[in-house]
């Protein structure tokens, strides 16, 4: 059984805009834990739900398909640490 590579890239955070800090009391990011990037699966796409703004309906709350990310197909956030 052949099993497929998938490639990852880092990509900008949505839900923080890529600065690892989010909200009024500038807490360290939900989604990134604060990195400011997640990583995508090659080719990225953006996510199908939120169309890449991480946030969805009119109190914006976060994407429950991306968490918040923005992007399809996001790498576990456990593999992120630092």
């Amino acid at each position: 059984m052949v099993m497929a590579v998938i490639q990852y890239a880092p990509e900008d955070c949505a839900w923080c805009g890529g600065k690892g800090r989010w909200g009024e009391l500038n807490n360290i990011c939900p989604t990134c834990q604060g990195m400011g990037s997640v990583l995508v699966a090659q080719p990225s796409r953006e996510c199908p739900e939120c169309h890449g703004r991480g946030s969805v309906g009119e109190f914006d709350d976060r994407c429950p398909v991306c968490n918040g990310a923005g992007w399809a197909h996001v790498l576990p956030s456990q593999s992120l640490k630092r």
